[in-house]
């Protein structure tokens, strides 16, 4: 029984990891994962202050994720627009792709979709299709970063985890 518990254990951090990609708080699956086998393991290993740490981190990471997309489309010119354009666009552009290819498709369709997001509701508020270019391109390199930045934290947190149970 103790084998199958690791393998659900293990599986339930890889799944939080790979979803970040898809635009999923995976880091908060793995806090989940880690808290269900503390609690299974009366805290044996795994103590309420590191719980905090991996909870602190997901939250840290969650927030960066959403303000290094506003801040970079921001800084590409969009307005409140064009930021919004970008999440619903990621949200439906993920949906898009996934229906393309479950799993490279619902990644490239999230970036591709905070792009046209932003180029779409910065040029229907402006009517300026270079302001809305750029927009875009700000909303694009905002989602990949946070995205980037969200999967390297999650790693973190399994090498930590892995530290700590080893």
């Amino acid at each position: 029984m103790e084998i199958v518990g690791w393998f659900f254990f293990v599986l339930f951090l890889l799944i939080g990891l790979a979803v970040i990609p898809f635009g999923i708080a995976g880091t908060f699956i793995i806090v989940a994962d880690v808290f269900l086998y503390a609690l299974l393991t009366d805290f044996d290993l795994i103590t309420w202050k590191f719980l905090g740490v991996l909870l602190g981190i997901s939250i840290i990471v969650e927030g960066l994720e959403f303000f290094l997309g506003a801040a970079a489309a921001k800084k590409y010119g969009s307005s409140s627009w064009g930021m919004w354009g970008a999440i619903l666009g990621g949200f439906f552009g993920a949906i898009w792709g996934t229906a393309i290819s479950p799993i490279f498709g619902t990644i490239f369709g999230a970036f591709i979709g905070a792009f046209l997001g932003a180029y779409l509701f910065e040029f229907v508020r402006f009517k300026d299709s270079q302001k809305a270019l750029e927009a875009g391109w700000g909303a694009f390199l905002g989602a990949v970063t946070g995205r980037f930045l969200k999967f390297f934290a999650a790693i973190l947190m399994l090498v930590l985890i892995g530290y700590k149970l080893l």
